[in-house]
């Protein structure tokens, strides 16, 4: 604050340096798992998530090894580029080498963006329609297996699996992270 006297009158000048920033909430790192199962149905919600990506013909989806059976649909609005070929090139490196275009590799990703929870029914829909699609809501991807969708408006990190990663493709598994059933309870 800097006190200036013009013509007998006193001005006081308020310097805000860093203020808008200062103002701006951190949006901290929060589980995939987690935030599918606490994002309530119609809502979403600003987050930094960390998942393995798996992009192939027909899907972009997020998951977690801890919890593999649930997908989450994956939609890029990018402000920047900045990462956007590094993940393209690891997720086809397979692909490229081979010569051939069909499932990507696994990737490990840090994102940004805005997170969905299930889609909320439609309100013009009779009662009992809605009251259906609350207890199984459709899908945000095409193949209606993914329950909550992110789009990504950043690309905080591409990292390539190790080998011993759970999610890492074999020979005879491209995805072993890709479920879309829950796991059976003994």
């Amino acid at each position: 604050m800097l006190f200036k006297t013009c013509a007998g009158a006193t001005v006081m000048i308020v310097v805000l340096v860093g203020y808008a920033a200062a103002q701006t909430p951190a949006i901290s790192q929060t589980s995939l798992c987690n935030l599918q199962s606490s994002v309530p149905q119609g809502r979403h919600r600003s987050v930094v998530v960390r998942g393995i990506y798996l992009e192939g013909l027909v899907v972009a989806a997020l998951v977690d090894p801890n919890c593999s059976f649930r997908s989450t649909a994956v939609e890029f609005r990018l402000s920047s580029h900045h990462l956007q070929k590094r993940l393209k090139d690891l997720v086809n490196k397979t692909s490229n080498r081979r010569h051939v275009y069909g499932d990507g590799d696994p990737v490990q990703v840090v994102f940004e963006g805005q997170f969905y929870g299930p889609r909320a029914p439609d309100p013009r829909l009779p009662e009992q329609a809605r009251k259906a699609l609350q207890l199984s809501p459709a899908g945000w991807d095409s193949m209606n297996n993914s329950k909550t969708k992110i789009v990504v408006e950043e690309i905080k990190s591409v990292v390539e699996l190790p080998a011993d990663h759970p999610c890492a493709s074999t020979e005879h598994n491209p995805w072993p992270c890709w479920h879309t059933k829950a796991p059976t309870q003994n």
